[in-house]
C-alpha cells in the first residue's frame, strides 16, 4: 500500500490538471474537423477517414460511441483527458521498470505537468490516445521480456495493432524504441532476459506478419497516404528547428516559443540524462527513441511534408521528457546527491506552471464569442469568410456540429470566397447586408483593403494571428 500511494497521487493531479478549464476555449480547426467526422453517419466517416488519409480509425471508432448522446465539447474531451491521464501513469512505470522507482516516478511527474502533453490531453484528436499506446507497448514488450506467456504476447500484439490503427508515428515510435530496447537486452547481464530477448528477435518474422494480418484492412490506405502528393513545401534544415523541439517540450506553452533560458535548462537536462542512459543499457532504449524518433520524423517531413505542425514530433518527443527524469531522478535517487535533485525538480515544475498559467488564459482559441454574434444577427444576413479554415469554423459554431456532415436545407449560409474580391462580388450583389470574417492580422489582404470602408468589429480570441475581425457589408448607396 505504501509503494502505490504516490502513484496514485501523481494520476489524481494529472487527471485534475487535464480536466480544468476542459471546455473554457473552443474547439480548433483540426478538432472541428475531427467532430465533423464524428458526426457523419457510420459509413460516410468510414469513407471519409479511407479516402482523407489523415489518421487510421480508431480514436474516432471510440469517440463515435458516445457521440450519439449529444455532447458538449467539454465532454469530447475527457476521452483525451483520461487517455493522457492514464499515459502519464504507464510511462512512469516503464522507466520505472528500466531504471528505478525514484526515476520513474519523476517521469511521471514532470509529464503530469508537461504543457505540450496538458494540451494535447485537452483535444478531440489521436495524440492522446496515441501517446499511450506507445508506453503502453513498450511496457508491456519489457513485461513479456521478464516473463514470457501467451497472454503477455496476445496483449502486446494488440497493444501495438492499436497503436498502429490510431496514429502511424505512434506505430513507428514503437518500432523504433522497441527495437532498441530488444537489441539492449539482447546483451543483458541476466541471462534468462538475455535468452528470451534473443528467442523473441528469431522469432520476430513470425510476430511481424501477425501485426501485418491484424493491419491489412487499413494497408490500402497506407499505402496511398505514402504515395499522395506532398500536402506542403518541405522546411528548411536549420538549427532553429533542434530549438524549437527543445523548447516546446521543454517548458513553452506554444510552438517556436523562443528557446531562452528556460529552453537551455531543459537541453541540459536533456543531455545529461543521455550520457546517464547511455551509461546504463537498460535506459539506452529512451535515448535511441528521442534522439532517433526526432530525426526519423523530420526526415519524414523533409521527404513527404505535411504542414510543418510540432504535433507530429509527439510521440517521440515525450522521451525528451523521459530523458530529464533520468537527469532528476538520478540526483534524487542518492542522499549525497538528493538536494541537487529536488532543487531541480521545483524548478522545473515552477517553469511548467508558468507555462500552463499562460496556456490556461490564452493558450487557445475562442471561436463561441464571435459566433455568439453573429448567431444573433437575421437569418437573411448572409456570413462570408475569407478562408475554408474560417468558414469550417464559423459553420461549426454559427449552425452547429451537423452543419458540414448533415445539411437538411434551411440552415444559414456560410460562404468562403477564398480571399477574392471578385468571388465575393458573384455571391453577394449589395442588396443586402452581410457579414465578412477575417481572420488573422496578415491574411486575406485583398480583402481587408478591399472592405476598408466598412464598419468593423474585432474578436481577439478567434484564431488567427491577432484574432479575427468581422466587417458589416451593406448595400451601397446610389450616388
Amino acid at each position: 500500500m505504501r509503494a502505490s500511494w504516490p502513484w496514485a497521487a501523481v494520476g489524481c493531479i494529472a487527471v485534475l490538471v487535464r480536466c480544468y478549464r476542459l471546455d473554457h476555449f473552443s474547439y480548433w480547426l483540426d478538432e472541428i474537423i475531427d467532430v465533423y467526422t464524428l458526426r457523419a453517419p457510420w459509413p460516410a466517416m468510414w469513407r471519409s477517414l479511407r479516402e482523407g488519409v489523415y489518421n487510421p480509425p480508431l480514436n474516432y471508432t471510440l469517440l463515435k460511441t458516445i457521440e450519439g448522446f449529444g455532447p458538449s465539447d467539454g465532454t469530447r474531451r475527457l476521452v483525451p483527458a483520461l487517455c493522457g491521464t492514464a499515459c502519464v501513469l504507464v510511462f512512469g512505470w516503464l522507466i520505472t521498470r528500466r531504471s528505478t522507482r525514484a526515476i520513474g516516478l519523476t517521469a511521471s511527474v514532470l509529464l503530469a505537468f508537461a504543457p505540450y502533453h496538458v494540451r494535447y490531453s485537452q483535444e478531440v484528436r489521436p495524440y492522446s490516445l496515441g501517446m499511450l499506446l506507445v508506453c503502453l507497448s513498450l511496457l508491456l514488450l519489457d513485461m513479456y521480456l521478464e516473463r514470457p506467456d501467451w497472454k503477455r504476447l496476445t496483449l502486446l500484439l494488440l497493444s501495438c495493432l492499436a497503436a498502429a490503427y490510431t496514429m502511424y508515428l505512434a506505430a513507428l515510435m514503437v518500432m523504433i524504441a522497441g527495437g532498441a530496447l530488444l537489441v539492449g537486452d539482447s546483451f543483458s547481464l541476466d541471462a534468462v532476459r538475455r535468452q528470451t530477448t534473443r528467442r523473441f528477435l528469431s522469432r520476430s518474422p513470425l510476430y511481424a506478419a501477425a501485426l501485418a494480418l491484424g493491419y491489412s484492412p487499413w494497408l490500402a490506405v497506407v499505402f496511398r497516404a505514402v504515395g499522395s502528393p506532398a500536402s506542403s513545401a518541405a522546411p528548411d534544415f536549420r538549427w532553429a528547428r533542434a530549438g524549437r523541439l527543445l523548447s516546446y517540450f521543454g517548458f513553452a506553452q506554444s510552438d517556436w516559443h523562443p528557446l531562452g533560458a528556460a529552453g537551455l535548462f531543459f537541453s541540459l537536462l536533456v543531455s545529461a540524462g543521455i550520457l546517464i542512459g547511455l551509461r546504463h543499457y537498460r535506459l539506452s532504449f529512451v535515448v535511441v527513441w528521442a534522439l532517433g524518433g526526432l530525426a526519423t520524423v523530420e526526415l519524414l517531413e523533409h521527404r513527404h511534408p505535411a504542414y510543418d505542425s510540432v504535433f507530429h514530433y509527439i510521440p517521440a518527443g515525450m522521451a525528451l521528457t523521459a530523458l530529464a527524469a533520468v537527469t532528476v531522478g538520478w540526483l534524487l535517487g542518492s542522499p549525497a546527491r538528493r538536494l541537487g535533485g529536488v532543487a531541480l525538480l521545483v524548478l522545473a515544475l515552477i517553469l511548467d506552471g508558468r507555462a500552463l498559467g499562460t496556456y490556461f488564459q490564452r493558450g487557445r482559441p475562442d471561436w463561441r464569442p464571435l459566433a455568439e454574434f453573429l448567431r444573433q444577427r437575421p437569418a437573411s444576413e448572409t456570413i462570408f469568410t475569407s478562408s475554408q479554415y474560417a468558414q469550417l469554423c464559423v459553420g461549426y459554431y454559427v449552425v452547429g456540429p451537423d452543419w458540414l456532415c448533415c445539411r437538411t436545407g434551411g440552415e444559414r449560409d456560410v460562404i468562403s470566397v477564398d480571399n477574392r474580391v471578385s468571388r465575393l462580388l458573384e455571391v453577394w450583389k449589395g442588396d443586402r447586408p452581410a457579414w465578412l470574417v477575417l481572420p488573422g492580422h496578415h491574411e486575406a489582404q485583398e480583402l481587408r483593403d478591399w472592405s476598408v470602408r466598412y464598419d468593423s468589429l474585432a474578436f481577439p480570441t478567434a484564431e488567427g494571428d491577432g484574432g479575427a475581425v468581422v466587417k458589416r457589408l451593406v448595400p451601397e448607396r446610389p450616388p
